[in-house]
């Protein structure tokens, strides 16, 4: 029994192993830019923060219907990061209630866009986000 109290008080001091976390690359921090802005248009300041200054579109709640998907590589140089993302439409959303959901799955859409993003700081930021049409 004390050899169980002494392992557990040696495991308690040195502890169970580094306290780094992983470390993301580069274009996986550009991939969580974009596809986390599906989630980011319902809260106004969230939405702002996504974009580099000032260029946050004005039609914000129209990025919630869709879902966004990486489509390729990122295409990285330096600061700038270009993203081919799929952006799928008909997607149904639990801000849209019952009627989204008996949507058939032939109203689903796909178009392929490309996005640009810039680094401010030590953060990727959203330049251009075009949706179809």
């Amino acid at each position: 029994m004390k050899y169980w109290v002494l392992c557990l008080l040696i495991c308690m001091t040195c502890g169970c192993g580094g306290s780094d976390a992983p470390q993301t690359t580069v274009e996986q921090d550009v991939f969580a830019e974009v596809t986390g802005l599906g989630d980011t248009y319902a809260d106004e300041k969230m939405f702002q923060d996504a974009f580099v200054s000032g260029a946050a579109p004005q039609n914000r709640e129209d990025y919630g219907k869709y879902a966004y998907v990486i489509d390729g590589e990122a295409e990285i140089d330096g600061d700038q990061a270009t993203v081919p993302v799929k952006i799928i439409g008909g997607i149904v959303s639990s801000q849209e209630g019952d009627s989204a959901a008996k949507k058939k799955a032939g109203e689903k859409t796909e178009t392929k866009m490309t996005w640009k993003l810039q680094r401010e700081g030590e953060e990727w930021k959203l330049k251009e986000a075009p949706l179809p049409g």
